[in-house]
């Protein structure tokens, strides 16, 4: 059973998790960041029993949440694990798994149980100010747990917090959910900003006059830099790739333009129509 949490970084996702857990189950939350501020906030709202700076001593977690940016993952997760209790279970929030997953396994003790956690909510908007206990609702939760992580412990998990907070969990090995996530969210990211440095250097004055069109495909590169360029860079290799995949897309949708090949043109809004209406 899940009686104690212990979450790390009460930005965004660590603030709405902690929320989420004082909301939906009956866990004492500890919370530790070096934002003093969010730590009060969260003692004044009753949301954390307790806030620290940091953990430098024992603490009787059943549950760490490390809600660090993906950079920070690997380092907070070797600084905390010395103070931590037999069985406990270790999850972190990142939008990366094969670095974090491959780097925790070289020095994750027999014990300790390291699953990789990724909820797949959030806005643009950052730090605890922003946190909702709703943040999870309905929204897909991806696990990737080591293939020797111990069954009733990743049940536990899902079972007293994932499905609490009203979440869907998903269960993949890390190299599926980078390519996944570098599909749906990563590269997305990249278009985003691309499109807003080439609109404002092209045309600045086009800004002026942007609607719901323009605005809603670049919300998202208002996101935090220092975020995500840990993501961009900590998976590299499949972004690289599936960027070359897009501008293979883009140069055929160029040569129908140059070909004035409407059909071709026409076929291609159809199938983006079609696709997207998949998504439920």
């Amino acid at each position: 059973m899940i009686k104690k949490a212990v979450i790390v970084g009460l930005g965004l996702i660590g603030g709405s998790m902690a929320k989420a857990l004082k909301k939906y189950t009956d866990i004492d939350i500890i919370g530790v960041d070096i934002n003093r501020d969010s730590l009060q906030k969260a003692l004044e709202e009753g949301v954390i029993s307790y806030g620290v700076t940091d953990i430098d001593f024992q603490v009787d977690a059943d549950i760490v949440f490390i809600c660090t940016p993906v950079g920070k993952v690997v380092e907070s997760v070797k600084n905390i694990i010395h103070y931590l209790k037999r069985g406990c279970i270790v999850t972190d929030v990142g939008s990366t798994k094969k670095v974090i997953m491959k780097e925790v396994q070289k020095f994750l003790p027999d014990e300790i149980f390291f699953i990789g956690g990724h909820p797949m909510a959030g806005t643009e908007k950052a730090g605890y100010d922003n946190a909702d206990a709703d943040l999870f609702v309905n929204s897909n939760y991806l696990l990737t747990p080591f293939d020797t992580t111990n069954d009733e412990v990743l049940d536990l998990f899902i079972k007293e917090v994932i499905i609490k907070i009203g979440a869907k969990p998903m269960i993949m090995d890390y190299n599926k959910h980078d390519t996944i996530v570098g599909v749906i969210s990563h590269v997305p990211h990249i278009i985003s900003a691309i499109l807003t440095n080439f609109a404002y250097n092209k045309c600045n004055e086009a800004f002026k006059y942007a609607a719901g069109g323009f605005k809603d495909t670049t919300r998202i590169a208002l996101s935090q830099t220092e975020i995500w360029k840990d993501i961009i860079c900590t998976n590299r290799e499949i972004i690289l790739d599936l960027l070359k995949n897009y501008k293979e897309v883009l140069t055929d949708f160029i040569s129908y333009l140059e070909n004035d090949d409407i059909e071709s043109i026409q076929k291609f809004l159809e199938d983006a129509r079609k696709y997207r209406n998949t998504i439920t």
